[in-house]
């Protein structure tokens, strides 16, 4: 998007009285407040499902970014029959700070709050289960183990290797194992019940609950891009906040044990639940991203913060594992020991 893709602004009731680049869009001022345009490549039926999502949460009270339709009441916004442009709210604030335990906290309440509210607020068809549900976990992980394993057949035919290759060989074939355990625990357990029970009864997912979709300003947190929203187990949401904020923490076994119980004490998780969510975080998916990151770019040239991320993984794996069985084993140990 340039200066001159703004007029797509002239389909739009409100008047711009300036602009200014951020991330991957526009800021814009407008007589309707603080808004951003950027541009869109989704479906049309999952951007009005999103927006139905978006107005459902609103009404319950959470602050979140709504689309904002052009004059003829589009989401999306065609301009010179290429492009497409959605046009949404702008919320005041900072990003959730990683550092600060209250807000941390306060995150995962709200995210426990916004998973109470999402289920089941609206009818879905067996057809909508199919375009919106997430992809299953079971095959999830056994794409990434392949993917495991054919990187590490590459890099080991390889006559020379560099510093992150050479690390990653004399790694790999036990981490694999750890991978490989999880894979067959996973399709061992309740999962395909809990995924099941999500898709019938319409457990809604934001898709990136992390902290930088999270906003702090003026005492009020708000939730940001929910573009990859979907029907799955809500869990999957827990999980990828707690290993974004454990992962810049060296998994801290107390803050841990608080995010888990900060959650709870709004929607407690079931025994199954609680199981899905040890074997997550039990998986080694930052291996896997470093690995695949490695595949898909240039392999000739591996920056060196790619290694410090792999030395960082390599460092947290007990504390990682160690966590993750405290969330099945020992719920009442660490409740008591923190007095919770």
């Amino acid at each position: 998007m340039n200066e001159r893709d703004l007029q797509v602004l002239e389909q739009y009731p409100f008047t711009v009285n300036g602009s200014w680049r951020t991330r991957g869009a526009f800021l814009l001022d407008t007589s309707a407040g603080r808004l951003l345009i950027r541009e869109f490549s989704g479906s049309d039926y999952k951007l009005q499902k999103e927006q139905e999502l978006l107005q459902h949460l609103k009404d319950c009270g959470y602050l979140v970014d709504r689309m904002e339709p052009d004059q003829e009441g589009r989401l999306a916004t065609v301009y010179r029959e290429y492009f497409r442009f959605v046009v949404k709210e702008s919320l005041d604030g900072r990003e959730c700070d990683t550092r600060s335990e209250s807000e941390i906290l306060k995150a995962a309440s709200l995210l426990a709050g916004i998973h109470k509210d999402l289920r089941g607020f609206c009818e879905v068809t067996e057809e909508e289960r199919l375009r919106l549900s997430a992809s299953d976990a079971v095959l999830e992980l056994g794409r990434h183990n392949r993917e495991l394993r054919k990187i590490y057949t590459f890099i080991r035919k390889k006559n020379k290797k560099n510093e992150f290759e050479s690390a990653y060989l004399s790694c790999c074939l036990e981490v694999l194992l750890e991978a490989q355990n999880v894979e067959r625990r996973l399709r061992d357990s309740s999962y395909e019940k809990l995924r099941d029970q999500a898709l019938t009864e319409g457990h809604f997912c934001h898709g990136e609950y992390i902290h930088h979709n999270i906003l702090v300003g003026n005492g009020k947190m708000a939730v940001i891009n929910f573009e990859k929203f979907a029907l799955d187990v809500q869990v999957n949401d827990l999980y990828l906040f707690m290993r974004k904020i454990l992962e810049k923490q060296n998994y801290d076994f107390r803050l841990g044990s608080r995010i888990l119980d900060s959650y709870e004490q709004v929607r407690p998780l079931s025994m199954e639940e609680r199981e899905y969510l040890s074997l997550r975080m039990q998986y080694p998916e930052k291996f896997w991203k470093l690995a695949n990151y490695y595949y898909n770019t240039n392999k000739a040239w591996v920056p060196g913060k790619h290694m410090e991320k792999l030395e960082k993984f390599l460092s947290q794996r007990e504390k990682r594992v160690s966590f993750s069985r405290e969330i099945l084993y020992n719920k009442t140990n660490y409740t008591t020991e923190f007095g919770r």
